[in-house]
């Protein structure tokens, strides 16, 4: 099936909305220039600000907002929701010992290049970057430690 970017941008922008609705009673931090509420708000923002570009091209480019692309097998669906649950249930487990960036990077990759029907090369470089994006946006930018595994031997 596939739902149109009107619809789409909506519920985004409608989901920022509430993110940052929720957010907004959360505590400040002792001695912070932001609080808990921070990371959550700017989320919401991006959420809006992105729905609403989302919405304007979907206004723009027309079309029904819901349509039907063709037979989707259960067997495909079943396969990827086990992909996932292994995928979830091996970050969790194998982490602590190889670590976020080995384990995002394999995890990315492999995932990835299964659902671009093993376009390895682009799953590659969208899981090395993903991987740098998280890594520095929590690692440097919010200073949440993410686990080095074997890694840590050699960084430090």
């Amino acid at each position: 099936m596939r739902v149109n970017d009107l619809l789409l941008g909506v519920v985004m922008a409608l989901l920022g909305a509430i993110t940052i609705w929720a957010s907004r009673d959360f505590p400040a931090l002792p001695r912070q220039d932001y609080g808990a509420g921070t990371f959550p708000t700017l989320i919401g923002g991006l959420l809006i600000a992105l729905g609403a570009l989302l919405t304007l091209r979907g206004w723009r480019l027309g079309g029904a907002l819901l349509s039907w692309q063709g037979e989707l097998s259960a067997r495909r669906v079943m396969t990827c929701i086990a992909v996932l649950i292994a995928a979830v249930a091996g970050y969790v487990l194998l982490t602590p010992v190889l670590g976020f960036p080995i384990m995002s990077l394999v995890m990315l990759t492999l995932m990835i290049g299964w659902l671009t029907a093993g376009r390895w090369l682009l799953a590659m470089f969208m899981a090395a970057v993903t991987t740098a994006l998280v890594w520095l946006s929590f690692a440097e930018l919010l200073h949440v430690p993410l686990a080095l595994g074997v890694l840590e031997k050699v960084i430090y």
